[in-house]
């Protein structure tokens, strides 16, 4: 794990906004530790298996780079792989508990449970524990040097009176002997149905369980009981749902999944995920965002303090004197990628960009085994097509605004039809569009082109009419720009002025509720090569940019 200084707040804010972590940022887990406030989200087939990041006001988050960079998740289909990891803190010691999920459409999910340890935030941490696997979406509680595991069990039998989601297990468990004791169905959920993602907690003598119900879509949702017994039995709370966006007033919608916090004055914070829709559209491109909400106790129950369960965009912050941090680090420098005040990345590969501290994303295989940084650039090695399982050359950074710019500059020699690479916007193998320097094996001339997969109808919209580069072409600038669901791309050879290629395409296929099957991520944008012939070419990436172009919502 490694860190980077990239602030997500906007400048200025004295209130939290919401999202406070824009794009692909779902099921967060949010813990104190050390005066400081850490969030960690799922990144499913992505690598680091879990995104990372700090704040001492609740209001502004720095990216810490990710956890879990040096998995090999090929084979896992989309949307499977790491789900909703949860963060704690005792005794010195950080736990990071999570799922690594091998199938998703199947009858059975067949998950195995992790976890590893750290006395720092930054590592190192230790070698994976495996816990169990009965479910996924694990969480641990921690109490007088005891922990207790505790995660929904899934029952795939095809019986009578058999739910998929039988409930939420608790278990004690030993760091070195793994679990113990017998496991008990401690709360079968309020009757919302599909009770997962439980976290436990302790206060005034009464042990709270925080659990997301309803689904990850529309009907989402956070269901609060309580029992004096750790074992239960649990009540549920007279103010369930504690939050939901379904048929409220809200733009965030989708509102569900996450556990609280408490700062160091006494007050109470929610975090839980939340999703934002293209405008006229049931579209997310940006896929589920992490948002937080702040909460008060009423007679021993929480509740949002705006007295209702709708979630809202802006919250009040913590008090100033709640945030004493301990150990300050220095102020943060900035770096090759570091973002201005404008939401603006960019990135000059020949400059020794570390790319996992600037928050992108692997898919599948650790960055070192596809990514080399040279003097020259970036240098990605052609490999399996965008809609492989396996061994894909992608690396990507998240969408986090409806509308934006991004580009990149590549150095390419193709030589047969079946190499190619360049700028993709993807939400995974089954939805994309793939903007790219390849070859015409007729003229045998390197050109630029357009791919797109719609759920598999794969359609070039050039239908022949490439635009040919010449021969002594250095290098090509590929450029896209969003505007919500419409997409152009954009070519320019070596310094000249980009220019349109192709039509408008429809950027709201790359959403949670167009991609066919289960779909738990969100859009991308990022730079790939592709060698289906011989495995023998590499691209030359030297730059990347990616800039908001619209006022904060």
């Amino acid at each position: 794990m490694r860190e980077n200084r990239i602030q997500t707040g906007a400048p200025g804010r004295i209130g939290i906004h919401n999202p406070v972590l824009r794009g692909f940022h779902p099921d967060p887990c949010i813990c104190r530790a050390g005066g400081r406030f850490y969030l960690i989200t799922s990144t499913f087939e992505w690598l680091p298996g879990v995104s990372l990041y700090e704040s001492e006001d609740l209001v502004n988050w720095t990216s810490r780079g990710g956890i879990l960079d040096n998995l090999d998740l090929r084979g896992i289909p989309d949307s499977a792989g790491i789900w909703a990891p949860a963060l704690s803190y005792d005794n010195g010691l950080f736990y990071l508990i999570y799922t690594v999920s091998r199938q998703i459409d199947g009858y059975f999910k067949d998950v195995e449970n992790y976890v590893v340890t750290s006395p720092s935030i930054d590592g190192p941490w230790s070698a994976p524990v495996f816990v169990n696997a009965s479910g996924f979406d694990p969480s641990m509680f921690h109490e007088e040097g005891r922990h207790y595991v505790i995660n929904p069990q899934w029952d795939a039998r095809p019986l009578p009176g058999h739910q998929k989601f039988n409930g939420l297990v608790l278990q004690e468990f030993d760091m070195e002997k793994g679990m113990k004791g017998q496991s008990k169905v401690i709360f079968e959920g309020s009757g919302t149905g599909g009770t997962e993602g439980p976290h436990l907690m302790k206060r005034d003598g009464f042990y709270y369980m925080i659990a997301a119900e309803g689904g990850t879509g529309r009907h989402h949702s956070i269901c609060v009981a309580r029992s004096a017994d750790i074992w239960g039995p649990y009540e549920v709370s007279p103010y369930h749902p504690l939050i939901t966006a379904w048929e409220k007033d809200t733009v965030l919608k989708k509102s569900g999944h996450g556990n609280f916090v408490e700062t160091g004055q006494g007050e109470w914070y929610m975090t839980h995920l939340c999703a934002r829709y293209l405008e006229g559209k049931e579209a997310c491109v940006l896929g589920r965002e992490t948002a937080l909400q702040k909460i008060e106790w009423i007679d021993g129950w929480p509740r949002m303090v705006q007295g209702n369960s709708t979630p809202l965009v802006e919250v009040e912050a913590p008090k100033v004197e709640a945030l004493k941090v301990e150990a300050p680090e220095e102020a943060p420098k900035e770096t090759a990628g570091s973002r201005n005040k404008g939401r603006e990345y960019r990135t000059d590969f020949r400059r020794g960009t570390c790319l996992e501290q600037e928050e992108w994303l692997s898919l599948r295989r650790p960055m070192g085994d596809k990514a080399e940084l040279t003097e020259q650039g970036l240098l990605l090695k052609g490999n399996d097509s965008l809609t492989s399982l396996f061994e894909q050359s992608l690396i990507a950074r998240r969408w986090e605004s409806f509308c934006f710019k991004a580009g990149t500059v590549l150095k390419f020699r193709p030589y047969h039809y079946a190499q190619t690479a360049g700028l993709v916007c993807y939400y995974n193998t089954k939805v994309f569009h793939y903007l790219y320097v390849g070859y015409d094996e007729v003229k045998q001339l390197p050109m630029v082109s357009i791919l797109t997969n719609d759920n598999y109808e794969f359609c070039e919209p050039l239908r022949g009419q490439y635009a040919y580069l010449p021969v002594h072409t250095e290098s090509v600038r590929l450029e896209v720009h969003v505007d919500r669901e419409q997409m152009q791309f954009y070519y320019a050879v070596d310094n000249g002025l980009p220019e349109k290629i192709g039509p408008v395409l429809d950027a709201s296929i790359l959403s949670d509720e167009h991609a066919a099957g289960w779909a738990y991520t969100g859009a991308v944008v990022g730079i790939t090569a592709v060698d289906n012939f011989n495995k023998d070419t590499a691209a030359l990436f030297t730059e990347f940019y990616q800039a908001d172009q619209e006022a904060e919502q």
